[in-house]
């Protein structure tokens, strides 16, 4: 608190403080008028002089007293990752300050408390909910190895189809398992990130042939264009389920539409400054009303709501990994045409200053 701020604060008080000399020479006046007698000029001059400087005096003194505790609180104001300055204010004789800073030890003390509670209950939680899914994820596996034998043998049409059906809702499973563990993982994502250079290229080619069954069962066909190995500085299991989240969607909104030419294109293109990864769909595209909710948490638009498998979550996660990333995403669409997605690796930007 500055000066003026002071006394504008007590500004009250020096009103009160100025009327009550003025009475009191006012009923001196009138007293010595009765006696017939009069109050000379200097007199009155002399007293509110007097006053005033005792009044300024005693204004110095107490604002001198309180400067530093008010100093004190505005840089624990300003300190937002630091709540510990409340601990270094100066002491303060009023009986006010000193209540009101136990009062702020006693919370804070209070919110550490259960803030410590509130941590370990989360670890505990996110750390037996990682085990399920990965004891959920084993036996998804067995079936799918298990369906695949079965696809070897020789068995009719009807039973074929069958097969790969349930083999794209065992996959449809692994991939919720896997959104499930990435969600909880997240959170920690500054304890589990490892910076690298990474072929671009390789990832994508991973991810379209672990799904090579449901494009082909969807007759989608994935076209890469890149003319040589591109390495980018990312994390590969971060951006891994980055791009499988992508591919999925593009997936996901290319099968339900009624058209031969059903495709996922993966581009990349770099320069001295970034390197653009981008992979364009030709399903049913975004309404324009939804293209700027697209990475809100567990929006899941016109399109969620037709097709009923979008749960909103993924690409608020796929936008949540990038920012931790350093990378940009972002996403552009004529509805009933085609969705491209694009992701901007920075060749100058270091991710450990970002995360």
């Amino acid at each position: 608190m500055n000066f003026i701020k002071y006394l504008k604060d007590r500004i009250s008080y020096f009103l009160i403080y100025f009327i009550s000399i003025g009475l009191t020479i006012f009923i001196i006046s009138l007293d010595l008028i009765i006696r017939e007698e009069k109050l000379s000029t200097d007199n009155i001059l002399y007293t509110l002089i007097l006053s005033t400087i005792l009044l300024i005096v005693f204004i110095v003194i107490d604002y001198s007293k309180k400067h530093g505790f008010y100093k004190g609180l505005n840089m624990a104001l300003e300190e937002n990752e630091n709540s510990n300055e409340i601990f270094k204010l100066p002491k303060d004789n009023s009986i006010e300050h000193e209540l009101f800073k136990k009062l702020l030890i006693k919370n804070y003390d209070s919110y550490e408390n259960k803030l410590e509670k509130y941590r370990e209950n989360y670890k505990d939680y996110t750390y037996f909910k990682s085990r399920w899914i990965h004891q959920m994820k084993t036996p998804v596996s067995v079936i799918k190895l298990m369906l695949e034998n079965e696809e070897d043998r020789n068995i009719d049409e009807t039973a074929r189809r069958n097969y790969a059906s349930m083999k794209e809702e065992i996959e449809k499973l692994s991939h919720g398992l896997e959104m499930a563990l990435y969600t909880l993982r997240v959170n920690d994502f500054e304890q589990d990130f490892k910076v690298e250079r990474v072929n671009i290229l390789e990832v994508v080619r991973n991810i379209i042939n672990e799904s090579k069954n449901t494009f082909i069962m969807n007759s989608i066909y994935p076209k890469i264009d890149v003319k040589e190995d591109i390495e980018v500085k990312t994390d590969k299991k971060w951006i891994k389920f980055v791009i499988r989240q992508i591919i999925s969607n593009s997936i996901k909104y290319s099968k339900v539409k009624e058209s031969e030419n059903k495709s996922v294109l993966v581009t990349v293109n770099t320069d001295a400054e970034k390197t653009i990864l981008s992979i364009k769909d030709k399903g049913v595209g975004i309404p324009k009303q939804d293209l700027g909710k697209v990475f809100d948490p567990f929006f899941t638009g016109r399109n969620g709501r037709i097709y009923s498998e979008s749960t909103g979550v993924g690409m608020y996660l796929a936008k949540t990994i990038c920012n931790k990333l350093g990378h940009d995403i972002s996403v552009k669409s004529e509805e009933g045409e085609w969705t491209e997605i694009t992701i901007v690796f920075y060749k100058g930007r270091s991710l450990y200053d970002i995360v």
